[in-house]
């Protein structure tokens, strides 16, 4: 879940899915080799692991049979047993099972070829001793998700996310979850930051997670949190960091990194060999000028004990979707009531861009482009290698690319205004690292004329980097003019865009420093983005970022991906019906439509797909 600046207003289960061919899916020029892409989050119905026959009201029994949405994934490769490797995403099977979504968790002892598919312990309807023993159980959450994952080198998993209520009290809290026997064995669940009761009180979100795996590190073995708290709707966000020195028994209390910055998100950890431990996160630009947009960092040499302030990595053009609603005051309701009926999360305007919504569909949800389009945001991500004898560190993230800026023909904008003029841009991926205290100049990771790209990540290991984004190079209808998977130039007689099939996953290996990469496309067929299955199938999301996690050449990336969703047409408007999802729903004898009678067949079915690479 996203939560925005300025505004906010597993007893495991065995299901596995089989791997779905083993052919490589190479672009002409690439090196990397990939394995076929596959489901990770299986829609189909779990069975307990520990042998306990399915009970009435027990969600995970039915969780994944009502093909519901996941998105926001997590990958990590286990550094002690490489073939064993997890994921998480956020989970809404449980909506209609247990009154909220959750934290899914997905575990492979066979390098992702087949899956296990569970939820973190704890949800509101978990009977299980492990669920009753949660803190999060205990303090009646029903909502979790932004899940992340690192291991340490000793088979210890740690599982980090946020917990909350979408109505009040809200309590949004960031929790921490011990996995051992290589994520075979559920352990704990610590909270370790506390929101308020308040709906538009202090909330934590925006999570990130690392363990000390140095091999030179007098801190081996420490793990590492931060996230973004925000402070009610005054835009005074702030970066909180944790640690622990006891494998996630308990964490120190959490510390403001963030100093000096007032509009700040998307924190990211990196740990070097000798156990350096980097922060970086993104710097949103003000109304007055204050503050440019830019990549902060911040330094520890003491195990997380204490930091440096911060200091610049780069500073960027933002690639930040937003457009005006045509009406806005529908709009922020349908928000509202799609976040409280846990059917989308929460969208409010941005000062990085201008418009009133960061995300557009249909009915409330129309913008005046007529364009449908899920939010993005420009995001770092930062990672060091932890065998390397060098300390040196990389950093990616999403943004315009200089040069490709021009005035907007509609309200949608995507780049910063010049004066009154609305502008877009092509999103990129951009590389740069850092060596000693310079940073090199930021470049074009995979440089294309076509196509936008965001969503990156990245991760060093042995030698090797890796990283992953979303790219939509190969959408017919491109253009810097478009959102991706929207042909502005055919319109229906609603006045919406048509929509395109046009969205890849695509992946990167370097064995040199990320001076020359190969290049990948990993998904196995171009996705339609952009289908309405939020706010009561009327706005889509898509999601808030992709994930990729390696040892050594072996990778596991994972993204979410809407390939298994059923379209169909929404009798309730008329326009953007390319981007409508199945749906049933009769005529009411005083006009209108009921609800839809058919929401497990199909029409909200989105998906976490993976696939393995070797550098």
């Amino acid at each position: 879940m996203l939560r925005h600046r300025t505004r906010f207003a597993a007893a495991a289960g065995l299901s596995a899915v089989a791997l779905a061919g083993s052919s490589a899916f190479l672009s002409a020029s690439a090196t990397t080799v990939v394995r076929t892409d596959i489901p990770v989050s299986v829609d189909r119905p779990y069975v307990k692991a520990n042998g306990r026959a399915p009970t009435a009201g027990d969600a995970i029994t039915r969780c994944g049979g009502n093909r519901r949405q996941q998105n926001e994934p997590s990958a990590a490769i286990d550094a002690r047993t490489p073939n064993v490797v997890v994921s998480g995403s956020n989970d809404y099977c449980t909506t209609e099972l247990a009154g909220g979504t959750w934290t899914g968790f997905y575990r492979s002892t066979d390098s992702g070829g087949t899956w296990t598919n569970s939820l973190l312990p704890g949800y509101p309807t978990d009977q299980s001793p492990e669920g009753l023993a949660s803190p999060l159980h205990q303090r009646g959450i029903t909502n979790a998700g932004d899940p992340v994952q690192a291991w340490d080198t000793s088979g210890r998993l740690f599982y980090m996310g946020n917990a909350f209520n979408r109505a009040a009290p809200q309590n949004g809290s960031v929790w921490i979850a011990t996995y051992d026997q290589d994520a075979a064995r559920y352990v704990r669940t610590v909270i370790v930051g506390s929101g308020t009761p308040a709906v538009n009180g202090r909330f934590n979100d925006k999570t990130s997670l690392e363990v000390d795996r140095g091999v030179s590190s007098p801190y081996n073995g420490n793990v590492y949190g931060a996230w973004s708290v925000f402070q009610g709707r005054a835009g005074n966000n702030e970066i909180l960091f944790t640690r622990s020195t006891d494998h996630g028994a308990t964490f120190s209390h959490p510390t403001k990194i963030s100093t000096g910055s007032k509009n700040v998100q998307f924190a990211d950890i990196a740990v070097t060999s000798n156990g350096t431990v980097y922060v970086a996160y993104r710097q949103f630009e003000t109304n007055r000028g204050q503050q440019e947009s830019s990549i902060q960092y911040v330094v520890s040499t003491d195990g997380g004990r204490s930091f440096s302030k911060p200091r610049t990595a780069a500073t960027f053009e933002p690639f930040d979707a937003a457009d005006t609603a045509r009406n806005g005051a529908a709009a922020e309701e349908a928000h509202e009531q799609a976040y409280e009926n846990s059917d989308g999360p929460e969208s409010e305007a941005g000062e990085e861009s201008v418009g009133d919504s960061r995300d557009c569909g249909s009915g409330p949800f129309a913008c005046r482009s007529g364009f449908v389009f899920f939010r993005h945001d420009s995001q770092p991500r930062i990672t060091a290698d932890p065998k390397a004898a060098d300390q040196r560190v990389y950093l990616v993230y999403d943004a315009t690319v200089p040069g490709t800026e021009q005035a907007s023909q509609t309200t949608y904008n995507t780049a910063d205004p010049v004066g009154t003029t609305l502008r877009v841009g092509q999103g990129g991926i951009y590389f740069t690292s850092l060596s000693g205290s310079t940073w090199s100049t930021p470049r074009r990771l995979a440089p294309t004329a076509r196509g936008h790209q965001f969503f990156p990540d990245i991760n060093a290991d042995g030698g090797v980097l890796h990283a992953v984004w979303h790219d939509s190079r190969n959408d017919p209808a491109y253009s810097v003019q478009y959102p991706p998977g929207n042909d502005g130039a055919v319109r229906d007689r609603g006045g919406f865009a048509t929509a395109t099939l046009g969205l890849d996953t695509y992946g990167a290996s370097s064995r040199d420093g990320g001076t020359s990469w190969a290049t990948a496309r990993l998904s196995r067929s171009s996705q339609m983005p952009n289908y309405e299955m939020f706010g009561d199938r009327q706005v889509p999301f898509h999601g808030d970022y992709n994930y990729v996690s390696s040892v050594g050449a072996q990778a596991y990336n994972t993204w979410t991906d809407t390939r298994q969703v059923a379209p169909g047409d929404d009798p309730r408007y008329v326009g953007g019906e390319g981007f409508d999802v199945l749906q049933c729903r009769a005529p009411q004898p005083g006009g209108g439509y009921g609800p839809d009678a058919c929401p497990n067949a199909g029409g909200l079915d989105q998906d976490i797909y993976g696939a393995a690479t070797t550098g």
